[in-house]
């Protein structure tokens, strides 16, 4: 399959993954082929899917499912070594450019794209919704966003990338218009957005959050001495007259909050590259809080600044 400009040859033990990777498929001459001509070569084992098995979240998770985690763990754990990373957040296309909404699983992402797309209609396509692909050139330091086949229990995804032009934490708005206790928004309706792919999300959520499930990652404020909203924010008050604000950041407040969101390699050399990775892009790319309700208003604030 062709995914995020890489050539991955896979060698499945189970017909879900081809399923689920239609999308992205290539013509193939076998795999004893395909691998001496790609990027990325996987070949599946029994012990690869117990090894999902075991990290992940307790559930009675099957081997077809559990082999797409397999997939896209080597395709994360070999990916920084070629420049992409990969990263947990909504992705959305406006304008030609990419936007990515981040926050922990089951906090809202989804929602606020929907919103994105109650707004701008048809000016908002989605390109991923949950574990995009960011390609990130050192020297020049572009950095694209694409569709990948793991895209949350909404299978929202196209097969498309769009250099990104802004990164917002997604937080919940409170009356006072301090900082939350954690980084979610509440969902109103339709429950959470979590992802689909995560078996655990444990699974590759846990990789993407350090040691530990998803959910670590949305524990405590990370405003420190920034607890107040700027007076630079943007703000829109919503029809029950509770602030959304939207504001950029600075790389040391941004880098606690990305980090939690991007896939952590367990190769020592693989985590060194992603972190190069990582400072060429807070280098390159805004980073956003957006504290907020589900609301027009949520939509109103996080495109005036990011826009």
């Amino acid at each position: 399959m062709r995914v995020a400009d890489l050539t991955v040859a896979v060698r499945s033990m189970h017909d879900e993954i081809v399923r689920q990777c239609a999308d992205y498929r290539l013509p193939s001459a076998g795999f004893e082929h395909d691998r001496d001509h790609a990027d990325i070569a996987i070949a599946v084992s029994q012990r690869d899917i117990d090894h999902e098995r075991e990290i992940g979240a307790p559930g009675d998770w099957s081997d077809p499912y559990l082999e797409t985690l397999v997939v896209l763990r080597a395709i994360a754990e070999h990916g920084p070594a070629l420049g992409r990373i990969l990263f947990h957040g909504a992705t959305i296309e406006y304008g030609g450019r990419a936007y990515i909404f981040t926050a922990p699983s089951g906090t809202g992402k989804s929602t606020h794209i929907r919103m994105w797309r109650t707004v701008f209609g048809d000016d908002v396509d989605i390109i991923n919704g949950d574990k995009p692909l960011l390609r990130v050139d050192g020297r020049s330091g572009e950095v694209r966003a694409y569709g990948t086949p793991w895209a949350g229990k909404e299978r929202w995804q196209r097969n498309v990338s769009a250099p990104l032009a802004g990164i917002c934490v997604v937080t919940r708005a409170v009356d006072d218009g301090s900082y939350p206790t954690g980084m979610g928004v509440r969902v109103v309706s339709g429950g959470a957005d979590g992802d689909a792919d995560g078996a655990a999300g444990a699974g590759l959520d846990t990789a993407i959050t350090g040691a530990g499930v998803t959910g670590t990652a949305g524990t405590g404020s990370a405003g420190g001495a920034h607890g107040v909203v700027p007076d630079d924010a943007i703000r829109v008050t919503d029809d029950h007259g509770v602030e959304n604000a939207c504001w950029r950041i600075g790389a040391g407040e941004a880098l606690p909050l990305i980090m939690r969101q991007m896939y952590r390699p367990d190769d020592a050399l693989a985590a060194v590259d992603a972190l190069g990775l990582l400072d060429v892009m807070l280098r390159h790319v805004p980073i956003f809080r957006l504290s907020c309700t589900i609301s027009e208003a949520a939509v109103r604030a996080s495109s005036a600044a990011m826009l």
